[in-house]
């Protein structure tokens, strides 16, 4: 999900992110380790049961209806295989960040959606900063820069945007790329960057995934005003 739409990343402008030594400071990124960035809403958190919300015709209205629609994160429905492609992650020693274009207000509640709803624990939660008006894609090329050097893969559910960060020499990978795929071969595409492996019928193997009440699958693909 993006709350701002796909477009050129650029270097600056107003609210242009934390520097890598912001995400060192937070969580301590030695220089052995190597991060991977997730973005959260479409590719962990559903919140499509929300999106009625999103309406309005001027701009003050259209913004008040965001600020209804963020004041349900905490109710956002987990994405189960987003869910176990950040567990295999973590499981492979990497180190999980999580990026969100929410705004910096809606941290806490996002903090505590992943640590009820199981996720593994992220060295770093990077959201938009106030007063940031940039396209979605720039606050997550931001994001990245600020792993700097530390950055392995930032992984996201949008196809344009994967291809904009990729672009911009981000190794961006999709969920629905990485999602299913064997330790191994995770391993691999993480650590050369390059595509995952497909299957002979051109899908990727998926693990099973387990089941939750009131969790399910799901996308979001919603701009803000």
């Amino acid at each position: 999900m993006t709350t701002g739409g796909a477009g050129r990343i650029s270097g600056g402008g107003r609210g242009a992110g934390t520097s890598a030594g912001d995400v060192a400071r937070v969580g301590q990124v030695s220089g052995s380790e190597r991060v991977v960035m997730f973005d959260i809403d479409g590719g962990l958190a559903d919140l499509s049961a929300f999106t009625h919300l999103l309406t309005g015709d001027s701009e003050g209205s259209r913004r008040h209806a965001w600020q209804r629609f963020f004041d349900h994160v905490g109710q956002a429905a987990v994405i189960e295989p987003g869910r176990d492609l950040v567990e295999a992650v973590a499981s492979l020693g990497l180190v999980v960040v999580y990026s969100t274009t929410r705004p910096v207000s809606c941290a806490e509640q996002t903090r505590i959606w992943l640590g009820h709803n199981g996720f593994p624990p992220g060295r770093a939660l990077l959201c938009r900063s106030r007063n940031d008006v940039r396209p979605a894609v720039e606050v997550k090329a931001g994001h990245c820069r600020a792993a700097g050097s530390w950055l392995s893969a930032f992984v996201d559910d949008e196809p344009d945007t994967v291809d904009t960060l990729r672009t911009g020499g981000v190794r961006a990978h999709s969920f629905n790329e990485l999602s299913g795929l064997r330790v191994r071969e995770l391993k691999t595409v993480l650590a050369t960057g390059t595509t995952a492996t497909k299957t002979g019928n051109g899908t990727n193997r998926r693990r099973h995934n387990r089941t939750t009440p009131h969790h399910r699958p799901g996308r979001v693909a919603q701009r803000s005003p």
